[in-house]
């Protein structure tokens, strides 16, 4: 365990781990709460079944779209770059398709979907050969339908799913650590 200790607070303070900047951190946060007030606006639920892409209306009227961990490496790949969309630029992104929802969609589900915009080598972390991670686990593990489940859920997930500073990398061969505990506590504390 010390020496997973060890690797954690020195890949957490290496200069070779990506990380967006701390002012680029706090304007997709700002983004992310825009997104959240807007109706109109659907949010990405990391929960599918073969509907990726699909906008599935929740009890409370607000459109979602299940979606893979896709939407979450464009965001990462972005703000590492230094960029974050304004929430005019998320609307235009929805009506043009261009915000990724899957790595691969099946036929079954691009025949459903609305969304068909899967992740490109551009903004795929894997392909730049990394492995992405959350700080706060993002799964809902829930068998009930995300229609139903309650709104403040989905947007506290929305929220871990989307947002830079829940996320981290960690070199791809090392794919098992970012999963680890102490390499968690370790990206935290040198946040």
């Amino acid at each position: 365990m010390a020496l997973i200790e060890q690797f954690g607070r020195a890949w957490a303070d290496s200069p070779l781990r990506p990380r967006p900047s701390p002012a680029v951190m706090a304007q997709w946060l700002a983004l992310l709460e825009a997104w959240v007030k807007d109706d109109g606006v659907p949010l990405f639920v990391r929960k599918h079944s073969a509907n990726r892409g699909s906008v599935i209306l929740h009890s409370s009227g607000r459109a979602l779209v299940p979606c893979d961990n896709s939407p979450a490496q464009w965001a990462f790949v972005m703000a590492a770059a230094g960029e974050c969309p304004t929430l005019h630029d998320i609307k235009s992104m929805f009506a043009e398709d261009a915000i990724p929802v899957a790595m691969i969609q099946k036929a079954a589900e691009r025949a459903s979907a609305k969304q068909r915009c899967t992740l490109s080598r551009q903004f795929s972390v894997n392909h730049h050969g990394w492995k992405l991670a959350h700080i706060q686990q993002i799964g809902l593990n829930e068998r009930t339908s995300i229609a139903e489940l309650p709104m403040e859920r989905l947007v506290s997930q929305f929220r871990a799913l989307m947002s830079p500073s829940n996320m981290f990398v960690v070199p791809l061969a090392w794919a098992g650590m970012a999963e680890v505990e102490p390499v968690i506590q370790a990206i935290v504390a040198s946040s």
